[in-house]
């Protein structure tokens, strides 16, 4: 880097630091600035920087240096405590953003109430420097307070708590409160008497969706009631309640730990679709086309319902497959209705909406919460049964979408922007090494499509829709109805599931205003709240991730410590001379084998892109599945380590030809 003088630029933007020590600000124009390793003054990812640019550089690839620090964007946060050389302690936050290990400020150790204890949680800060640092500091954080042990699931869950910042339960008075509740007088449509059921996971608490069927006035036509649960009669816009759902705006699903977005009270139990309890519901009656599953025409009526029989998607998956279960009079009939129109609707959406096809299977941890321990790991598969309540949610949802339109209604829709054609290239190219084949030409939703399909045969199936996912933009919520590119749909809004996402509730809100006759919120309102959504459902995504993975890795170091050691599945799916990244498709985690995990046998071979062990042969290859020795698990950082697993007595497989290999075998053929 050059020595600064009166002629370098200055610039503002964020920076992002990679772990081999360099980084990257981008700046507001969309650019990017080059920060070389020791030319970090202290930064971290996240913060908000001023640069310096030199002047030398190449102006096509700009290099700069930080100079201050204008502001940290995770300033507070949660790590583990460890003792360093010298009497010093770090501390290893939670948060991959932040490096690996920070040193704490003795003046702040010293300071603490609690003396420092490895293995602690603790609440740290990193401060934003009131003058510029020289380039090669490193940053120092500061102790603030310890919070309980780690090595636990309770201490784990308690840090991933604290550091995503999701409140507490409701306490004792309000949820006595929030059963005083007395629901607002509307119209409504006795519907107590029709055969209705709710299909849940076997262990759902909150019902917020109920399914029935009638008879339609028009033959080759036939109607679906989508019950819903009516939560806006209790939850009045602007009181108590709201303002506490609005503070949480989800439901938190961690692995042994519920953190409800309504009171226990409410969405266990007086909104809680219960089989043979009279409940007040929001129902969309939806007329299909009996042949088709075109959508003709839809009535929203509010209801009292009575669910005849509550089902879980095992028993349904079992009359789906030719077998039965004891079920109430009229709920096998029922069922056998709904998976017949189901079809319909996802043939017409394959057909004609072409939504993007990825079904990966949903891999989470079972755990107990009183007393926290882990008991498992679940892998659910997407299939008909699922499929069955998922079909009726999207034609509900896209039917509400349309009526807040008709209304003119100031709400909340789901968008989902089509992706940019810079990022579809920059997919194709890494499909392209894990595929072994040339993939490109993912410009169009037909092509888009055809491809997912075609991937979904490949042995890295998983691995490749995961990072096609982080190739799209993410779906979010705005007041404008911009339509759901993965879905296909060109109306699209939240309406199913109030109990747990405010986003529903807000529209509930928003229509029962209308037809009671009072002044719903304005668009402003609707603005703000879609900001808050969008903010508060990145938030709680990280820390459910956070849980999860770090709950799978818990579980696997309690099995390697029962067994003395423990041999798992994984799938190569990148290499580098640095080492390979593996899936595990047993535990939905990515984990990885570094150079330390490989002896000095191992060779990297840059031209074929594959590791080799020159004392037995046994090679690392890209689409390899083979067994892999857990090596090390850090449950504070969500990372493991693996080492290959080679048995005895058997001969290494040959890697895959390359895409350019395979044409010229095939032009010596011929």
């Amino acid at each position: 880097m050059a020595k600064e003088n009166q002629h370098a630029k200055e610039a503002t933007g964020e920076l992002s630091v990679n772990v081999q020590g360099f980084g990257f600000v981008r700046l507001a124009e969309g650019d990017s600035l080059f920060v070389p390793p020791g030319y970090l003054a202290g930064a971290v990812t996240g913060d908000t920087v001023l640069v310096v640019i030199d002047p030398q550089s190449d102006p096509a690839r700009p290099v700069a240096a930080v100079k201050r620090i204008l502001a940290r964007k995770f300033q507070n946060f949660i790590g583990c405590l460890v003792p360093m050389r010298h009497g010093h302690w770090g501390i290893r936050p939670l948060r991959h953003e932040l490096p690996d290990l920070l040193k704490l400020s003795d003046e702040s150790v010293a300071r603490s109430e609690v003396p420092p204890r490895e293995g602690n949680w603790a609440r740290a800060e990193l401060p934003v420097p009131q003058e510029d640092f020289p380039p090669e500091a490193l940053p120092c954080a500061n102790l603030l307070g310890t919070c309980g042990a780690s090595g636990n699931v309770t201490g784990d869950l308690d840090a991933i708590v604290a550091e995503y910042n999701i409140p507490a339960l409701y306490t004792a008075g309000e949820e006595a409160a929030a059963e005083e509740l007395k629901p607002v007088q509307v119209r409504r449509l006795d519907c107590t008497k029709d055969t209705i059921v709710t299909i849940d996971p076997v262990d759902a608490r909150d019902y917020d969706d109920a399914l029935s069927v009638h008879p339609a006035k028009k033959k080759g036509q036939v109607v679906v009631g989508v019950h819903i649960a009516d939560v806006a009669a209790y939850i009045r816009p602007g009181a108590a309640f709201d303002q506490a759902a609005r503070e949480r705006v989800f439901t938190s699903y961690l692995p042994g730990r519920t953190l409800p977005m309504l009171p226990k009270a409410l969405a266990n139990k007086q909104c809680s679709l219960q089989a043979g309890q009279e409940r007040l519901a929001h129902s969309v009656f939806i007329c299909f086309d009996e042949h088709t599953g075109e959508i003709l025409s839809y009535q929203r009526k509010h209801t009292v319902i009575k669910v005849r029989q509550r089902l879980c998607y095992e028993q349904v998956q079992t009359l789906l497959d030719g077998g039965t279960f004891e079920a109430e009079e009229g709920v096998l009939e029922l069922v056998k209705k709904l998976a017949n129109i189901s079809r319909l609707l996802r043939h017409r959406r394959m057909t004609q909406e072409r939504f993007l096809p990825m079904a990966m299977p949903e891999i989470r941890v079972v755990c107990s919460e009183k007393p926290s321990r882990i008991l498992g790991v679940q892998q659910t598969e997407d299939n008909p049964s699922h499929q069955l309540v998922e079909e009726f949610m999207l034609a509900a949802n896209e039917c509400i979408a349309h009526e807040l339109q008709k209304l003119k209604l100031a709400g909340l829709y789901r968008n989902h922007l089509a992706p940019d054609q810079e990022k579809l290239q920059e997919f194709a190219e890494i499909a392209t090494v894990m595929m072994g084949e040339r993939v490109k030409g993912l410009t169009t939703r037909g092509t888009i499509v055809r491809f997912l399909k075609h991937a979904a045969e490949s042995p890295l199936k998983d691995v490749l829709y995961m990072a096609f996912l982080r190739h799209l933009p993410r779906a979010d919520y705005g007041v404008d109805n911009m339509g759901h590119f993965g879905l296909g749909k060109d109306n699209y809004c939240h309406f199913t599931s109030p109990i747990r996402r405010y986003s529903d509730l807000f529209v509930h809100q928003q229509l029962l205003s209308h037809d009671l006759r009072r002044k719903p919120y304005s668009l402003e309102k609707a603005v703000e709240v879609a900001m808050l959504c969008c903010t508060k459902e990145y938030n709680c995504d990280q820390a459910e991730f956070a849980a999860s993975d770090r709950m799978k890795i818990r579980f696997i170091m309690e099995q390697c410590l029962e067994k003395g050691g423990m041999e798992v599945t994984g799938e190569i799916c990148k290499i580098t001379k640095t080492g390979c990244q593996v899936y595990m498709p047993d535990f939905g985690l990515l984990a990885f084998v570094n150079e330390e995990q490989l002896n000095r046998n191992w060779k990297f071979d840059h031209l074929k892109a594959f590791w080799r062990n020159d004392k037995d042969g046994d090679r690392l290859y890209i689409t390899q599945k083979r067994r892999f020795l857990v090596d090390v698990a850090d449950p504070v950082r969500g990372e493991l380590l693996l080492a290959p697993a080679f048995a005895k007595g058997s001969s290494p497989e040959e890697p895959p030809f390359s895409p350019r290999e395979k044409n010229a075998r095939q032009k010596n053929k011929k």
